[in-house]
């Protein structure tokens, strides 16, 4: 079957166009730019802005410092963030040149010839770069943007650029180089889309400035508005800008009001699966490129935030009709398989969604006493015999035998973590539990094969679920050592690597009290987004 739109595919634009209205109290500037009027010479500089020299000798334009990424709000019009309450100020390094001008369109300027940037094999292609992005060389767009010009700014530029090269990638650690068209399309046609890509990248390069003491907004002043507006997208581009946000909290720190934008991209995820009238495994087929991705990234995000805030996952009987091994056609297609994007197998992502809603189906049974503790058993044993079946479909690329290895291995790690998970839910948390202790080494075992992988930070950064869940449930020293250890590796001023081993430690500190101790209550009050 050829992948990308089909005839079969939802048409979600065929209803009525949703308007998304500014805040009532959003004040919009009372005077227009003011437009440049002379032109600068190939060795001027503009007021406020640096320059780097790449491979091409192209000057990069990199703005200069602001104390926020919602600070430049008049570069990102109609964002879909409020912004800061009018009582708070902020000091800006910008001048006032800058931040009273839009400056025209590079390759429309009358800027001098090093803004004018080409794509790389320019000369066979005859085309010159759409939209003023200064794209990297190691992507070829021409044939990815339609004939729709999209006017951006030089901080815009900038920022996509950053996004491109150093953000998506963190993002999404297992996709392959497809996902660059697919996203690149994305923030060329919708606002959205590319507003939160800006703001991503902007918060993504500040954090890594973290000596001169780069702190995160604070949730309540950025996004108090949030749950009073209208959060469910109506566009692909809206569903990618609301999982920017969740990556936007999880680069903060992983807390938050994130659960807001995943129900958004969640519920319309699911929306567009069922308004198909075809069976969830034939709409993921016949969904586009960038709308399967969406969708899988949005299942992957439910079914662990599921486990931090102790409830069903919304994607449930989705992944039971896709993935059950008893019910479901999985023919290893590429199109329904989790490996390429988050480097865990099929099985095992219905497993720890089915986890999830065991935990939430036994606190409500016993709230409501009717807890039973041989369906709590019967029902574990189900999902224990899902993970520890050998039968992979998942077919994985034998030319990138690197990448795959890195997939199999982050696979592995879910694997032996899930068990723990499963069998902290069915014997409770309890530490010396011979099946918990025994999948707790079985997990430290799949991360030690994994330091032997040249990239085994990028398997480390993606199983951060895993090592919180077993470092909580653990009392051996030399394992508590080890996954804060393996934490400790991956730290920057970018992730929540940092608070997963501050929660860890104050699970250790309660259990070392003998106060008792649940570490999904834990992350339940913490808002940990584990991912």
């Amino acid at each position: 079957m050829t992948k990308g739109h089909s005839g079969g595919e939802p048409r979600l634009n065929d209803q009525e166009p949703s308007i998304l209205s500014l805040p009532g109290d959003y004040a919009s500037p009372s005077t227009s730019p003011q437009t440049p009027t002379s032109s600068i010479s190939s060795d001027d500089r503009h007021p406020g802005i640096d320059y780097l020299r790449g491979d091409t000798d192209a000057r990069l334009p990199v703005m200069q410092d602001i104390d926020s990424p919602l600070d430049a709000r008049e570069f990102f019009p109609r964002v879909m963030l409020p912004a800061y309450p009018s009582s708070t100020t902020y000091a800006t390094s910008l001048e006032p040149s800058w931040t009273q001008s839009n400056l025209p369109r590079p390759h429309t300027s009358d800027f001098s010839a090093t803004y004018h940037a080409l794509y790389p094999g320019y000369d066979d292609y005859n085309n010159i770069i759409p939209n003023g992005y200064l794209l990297p060389k190691r992507v070829d767009y021409n044939n990815t943007i339609n004939d729709n010009s999209v006017y951006l700014n030089m901080q815009q530029n900038a920022s996509l650029q950053h996004y491109m090269q150093h953000v998506l990638r963190i993002q999404y650690l297992h996709a392959d180089g497809s996902i660059d068209k697919l996203i690149w399309k994305l923030i060329h046609s919708s606002d959205s889309a590319r507003e939160a890509a800006c703001l991503l990248a902007d918060l993504h390069r500040k954090s890594t400035q973290g000596a001169i003491g780069f702190t995160a907004p604070a949730n309540h002043d950025v996004y108090t508005r949030i749950q009073s507006a209208s959060v469910i997208p109506v566009t692909e581009g809206d569903a990618f800008a609301s999982l920017c946000m969740v990556s936007y909290f999880l680069f903060s720190g992983g807390q938050g009001q994130w659960q807001a934008f995943l129900d958004s991209a969640c519920e319309f995820s699911i929306r567009v699966l069922q308004r198909s009238l075809v069976a969830p495994d034939w709409a993921l087929r016949l969904c586009s490129d960038s709308m399967r991705f969406i969708i899988k990234t949005s299942m992957w995000f439910d079914v662990l935030a599921s486990a931090t805030l102790i409830r069903r996952p919304k994607f449930l009987d989705i992944l039971r009709s896709l993935y059950d091994p008893a019910t479901a056609v999985d023919d290893g297609k590429p199109e329904l398989s989790m490996m390429g994007v988050m480097g865990c197998e099929n099985r095992i992502v219905l497993a720890l969604a089915e986890i999830a809603d065991l935990a939430c189906w036994k606190d409500e049974c016993r709230r409501a006493g009717r807890f039973s503790v041989p369906e709590l058993v019967r029902r574990g044993q189900e999902i224990e015999a899902i993970l520890k079946s050998t039968n992979d479909p998942d077919h994985l690329p034998e030319y990138d035998t690197e990448k795959s290895r890195r997939r199999r291995l982050t696979s592995d790690i879910f694997r032996a973590s899930a068990l723990v998970y499963l069998h902290s839910i069915i014997s409770g948390d309890h530490p010396q539990c011979p099946e918990i202790m025994s999948n707790i080494t079985e997990t430290v075992k799949c991360l030690r094969r994994a330091e032997d992988v040249s990239t085994a930070r990028h398997v480390v950064r993606g199983v951060v679920f895993s090592i919180c869940i077993c470092g909580c449930l653990t009392d051996v020293p030399q394992y508590r050592d080890y996954f804060l250890r393996r934490l400790q590796e991956q730290q920057t001023t970018v992730g929540n690597c940092a608070r997963v081993a501050q929660l860890m430690r104050e699970v250790w500190s309660s259990r070392e009290r003998g106060e008792p101790v649940d570490w999904r209550v834990v992350m339940q009050q913490s808002q940990m987004l584990l991912v």
